[in-house]
């Protein structure tokens, strides 16, 4: 019950920003009005005799200077106006095509990622969360749609407090998770492939990463002038190595 309220809220709240925006187009349609009633008075310009430049002739110069900001002014206001409408008929369409979705609000199409409190998380994920890290405390997530699919990350701590990523489908599947950890802990044939990788490049991350289905190791080395990344497998083979050097200014 607690979901669908908060779901119907947002509906409610997309249609008083229609509203607003409505109310506000009819107010520029008045002005645009009264801008061009403005405009069509013709006013006579005496013409100057050909002594030189007289009142009248100075009064005729005010006049289309006036008559050209009142032109510029309209412009404007029919630029804004079309803009008001376009939002107000875009917050129509997303408050009109909220999907239902049993297990939370539904995710409206056009946002592509940004932070979901823990009502807006579905219950499968909630629970794919909870298997993965335990009962811990769980603010809200990172959610992220990509070509359809929609996402759910979040950084936490394991039990003895390395860091970790966790990612999940809709359904509660694990899609990537990654767990920081001390080089000490691959084995020995993975530290000699790493240290004669980096050489004298300090060490900065080793992470143990489960992605696409198979488990990696990554190890992150950076130095002032050189970066390198290199991925192990999990039997100790380099997948990719990746070394980046910065000219330094003499």
């Amino acid at each position: 019950m607690q979901r669908h309220r908060v779901a119907w809220l947002g509906v409610l709240g997309m249609a008083l920003w229609a509203g607003w925006n409505q109310m506000e187009a009819r107010r520029l349609r008045s002005r645009i009005r009264e801008l061009q009633a403005e405009n069509a008075i013709e006013v006579a310009v005496p013409a100057a005799p050909s002594g030189g430049e007289t009142p009248a002739a100075s009064s005729a110069e005010e006049l289309i200077a006036i008559r050209a900001e009142i032109a510029s002014l309209r412009r404007l206001i029919e630029e804004r106006f079309r803009a008001i409408e376009g939002a107000s008929q875009a917050a129509a369409r997303v408050a009109s095509a909220q999907p239902a979705n049993p297990n939370g609000p539904g995710i409206p199409g056009y946002i592509r990622n940004g932070w979901v409190d823990r009502s807006g998380i579905p219950a499968a994920v909630l629970e794919g969360f909870r298997l993965q890290l335990g009962d811990v405390p769980l603010e809200g997530a990172h959610m992220k749609q990509v070509d359809g699919l929609v996402f759910y990350s979040m950084e936490s701590k394991t039990q003895d407090g390395r860091g970790m990523e966790l990612a999940l489908d809709e359904k509660g599947q694990v899609v990537m998770r990654r767990v920081d950890m001390e080089l000490g802990g691959l084995s020995d044939g993975m530290q000699r492939t790493v240290q004669q990788a980096v050489g004298e490049t300090p060490i900065r991350r080793v992470a143990e990463v489960y992605e696409d289905g198979r488990t990696v190791y990554r190890v992150q080395a950076k130095a002032p002038n050189q970066a390198v990344e290199l991925v192990l497998d999990s039997e100790g083979k380099v997948i990719r190595s990746e070394t980046t050097v910065r000219e330094t200014k003499p």
